[in-house]
């Protein structure tokens, strides 16, 4: 499986988004917002992110911090520990 980063585009206006078909997999367009998320494989990021910048109805381009935010929870505590809790 390979690893892919999540970049976020800004753009000035959203008339031109198929355009970024060609960088990478669009997952969501915000045409409120004016911005797309885009996946991309982890070895072309930089190269991406360069050739996106360069784009003239691109304002900015953001990597997203989704990979650095930890996906895997810690179980639950028990009812014993949660009342243990309340009267210590």
């Amino acid at each position: 499986m390979q690893e892919r980063d999540s970049i976020i585009v800004w753009l000035y206006h959203t008339k031109y988004f198929r355009l970024l078909r060609r960088y990478g997999y669009v997952h969501y367009i915000s045409k409120r917002m004016k911005y797309a998320i885009l996946y991309c494989n982890h070895e072309q990021t930089e190269l991406t992110m360069s050739q996106l910048s360069k784009m003239k109805f691109v304002k900015a381009v953001d990597l997203s911090h989704m990979q650095e935010i930890r996906t895997t929870y810690e179980k639950g505590k028990s009812k014993a520990e949660a009342k243990d809790e309340i009267y210590n």
